[in-house]
């Protein structure tokens, strides 16, 4: 009985295999064609002699130009930035405690081993501070902070608010 079902399905499946696709006709039908030309424009190109400008001559600058408006933006920026007198920055702090001796040490070190760096010591009641450079670039900042390590190795890069001169 199951031999009978799966050999009348295997005869199902091959008539369906070998019956003959339906061939295609062609119509008879025109491909669409339209002419536009006369709906497009004719353009006719004019060739006008450009005259050379002069070495000292500038160009002339067309009416409605935005650039009386973005200069006077730009200097208004301008303006602000040199009002504003402290930047966000980094400065190195190499020692802190309470002992003026040791605060006097640290700073005597790095004068005598990086003469080029701006050094100072600030007292914060109860602490003394040295600290070394002001710097606007992380970069730069971290460059010395390595150079600066092999002698302190306690030192911080701190980031603090630096006092910008535009005189």
């Amino acid at each position: 009985m199951r031999t009978a079902r799966l050999l009348i399905c295997v005869c199902v499946v091959l008539a369906v295999g070998c019956k003959s696709s339906k061939k295609v006709t062609s119509s008879t039908t025109r491909s669409y064609s339209e002419d536009l030309s006369v709906l497009r424009p004719e353009l006719t190109v004019e060739e006008e002699a450009a005259e050379p400008l002069e070495a000292n001559e500038l160009p002339k600058v067309p009416a409605g130009h935005l650039r009386a408006e973005l200069d006077s933006v730009s200097q208004i920026i301008a303006e602000q930035n040199r009002r504003q007198r402290y930047v966000d920055g980094h400065t190195i702090q190499i020692y802190t405690g309470s002992d003026r001796e040791q605060a006097q040490m640290a700073l005597d070190t790095v004068q005598v081993y990086f003469p080029e760096l701006d050094a100072s010591m600030q007292y914060h009641q109860p602490n003394y501070k040295v600290k070394v450079g002001q710097y606007v670039s992380r970069l730069r900042a971290h460059e010395v902070f390595e150079a600066i390590k092999v002698y302190f190795p306690l030192a911080l890069m701190l980031p603090e608010r630096i006092r910008i001169d535009y005189d």
